[in-house]
C-alpha cells in the first residue's frame, strides 16, 4: 500500500551529480572528478535539470581547482619566507573548500526540490 505522501512524478536525478561534486571535494577527489566528468560528457541524453546540475558542478569543481592552486601558487612566489606561506595558503584553501562545500550542499537543497542550481544562467 503506497502512502499518501508517495511522488507523484519521477524523480529527475539532478541530485546525482551533487552528490558526486560532494563526494569529490570531502571523500573521494579523483573518483568524484571521473565520475562527474562522465555524467557531464553523457549529460545531453539527460533532463534539462539534471544538465544544468550536472554542468554548474563540473564547473564549480574546476573553478575551485583553479582557484585554490592559483591561490597557493601565488602565495609560494610572493612570500619567500615559507612560515608566512604555509599560513596563508592553509587559510586560503580551507576557507576556499568551505565555501565550495556549501555551494554544494545549497545546490543539494536546489537539486532535492527540483530547482535549478545557484550559477550563471548562461553557463548552464
Amino acid at each position: 500500500m503506497p502512502y499518501s505522501g508517495a511522488q507523484k512524478k519521477t524523480a529527475s536525478g539532478a541530485v546525482i551529480p551533487i552528490i558526486w561534486y560532494l563526494l569529490n571535494l570531502l571523500a573521494i577527489p579523483i573518483i568524484g572528478f571521473v565520475v562527474l566528468l562522465w555524467l557531464f560528457i553523457k549529460s545531453p541524453e539527460t533532463n534539462e535539470l539534471r544538465r544544468a546540475h550536472t554542468r554548474a558542478a563540473l564547473f564549480m569543481s574546476l573553478l575551485g581547482f583553479v582557484l585554490i592552486s592559483s591561490g597557493i601558487a601565488l602565495s609560494w612566489i610572493f612570500f619567500s619566507d615559507v612560515g608566512y606561506f604555509g599560513t596563508f595558503a592553509l587559510v586560503w584553501a580551507i576557507a576556499l573548500h568551505t565555501g565550495f562545500v556549501l555551494w554544494g550542499m545549497v545546490s543539494l537543497a536546489q537539486a532535492m526540490s527540483d530547482k535549478k542550481p545557484l550559477f550563471p544562467a548562461k553557463w548552464l
